[in-house]
């Protein structure tokens, strides 16, 4: 059976106030009508988790903002047969979305307009259950406690992170997931991932087979893009980069 492959790579934030409130923004791309998600969407091109995070913070809420930690990615694959894409036999979609906590800094409530939002609000931890919400909201909200991973400020000098002027004009961008994970003692091992992929799991096995070991993927710790623009077509690859126990 022949299945149209899509990857989506998508960063969000969580924002909480002083009452304990979190900021949410309506979605309005369901057929049975608007639903609750987490401040947030799919990457640019090239453009880096962090500051897509941030960007759609401000496009859905009219908030600026600063991310304090990375809490958690969610990787999830849907298959379907239903209606199949010209040509195809099937749609087989992967989602990896990227959780961050953070703050407003700046700006004020303010509802998209034609975009993929049509409300924002601030809404109470214990009335979050009752609204008609996608499943990341109960998946961000159980990751908003964990201490996550210190967000850097600045980008590793080493990796490419700005975005070639000419990339938007290109006829082909590869987009592909990279995961790997280090132990204290300085060991690694991942790659890019298979369509479909479990990030942590990956990681997880990646480290038997290269090192010979049981590894616990404790928490991911980073997740950048870099961009390889050669041979007329953008390479982008978003790494997700965890902290491993070997057992």
């Amino acid at each position: 059976m022949a299945l149209l492959e899509r990857l989506r790579i998508s960063a969000y934030v969580i924002c909480e106030d002083d009452d304990g409130r979190l900021l949410l923004a309506r979605c309005i791309g369901w057929d049975d009508g608007p639903r609750w998600t987490l401040a947030g969407g799919g990457l640019d091109p090239g453009e880096q988790p962090r500051d897509g995070a941030l960007r759609e913070l401000t496009e859905e809420t009219g908030y600026t903002g600063e991310l304090e930690a990375l809490i958690g990615v969610d990787a999830f694959r849907l298959v379907t047969t239903d209606a199949p894409p010209e040509g195809y036999d099937g749609d087989d979609f992967y989602a990896v979305r990227i959780v961050y906590r953070g703050r407003v800094t700046g700006g004020e409530l303010t509802h998209e307009v034609d975009g993929t939002t049509d409300l924002a609000a601030w809404v109470p931890r214990d009335e979050i259950r009752t609204l008609d919400a996608v499943e990341l909201v109960t998946i961000g909200v159980a990751m908003l406690d964990e201490p996550g991973a210190p967000v850097r400020s600045e980008p590793d000098p080493t990796t490419r992170t700005t975005q070639p002027a000419s990339i938007s004009d290109r006829a082909t961008v590869v987009q592909r997931v990279a995961a790997y994970g280090r132990t204290p003692d300085g060991r690694t091992a991942g790659g890019i991932l298979e369509h479909g992929a479990d990030p942590a799991a990956s990681v997880a096995a990646a480290f038997r087979a290269t090192h010979g070991v049981d590894a616990d993927v404790v928490r991911p710790r980073d997740a950048t893009s870099t961009v390889d623009d050669g041979d007329g077509a953008a390479r982008w690859v978003v790494t997700l980069e965890y902290d491993v126990e070997v057992r």
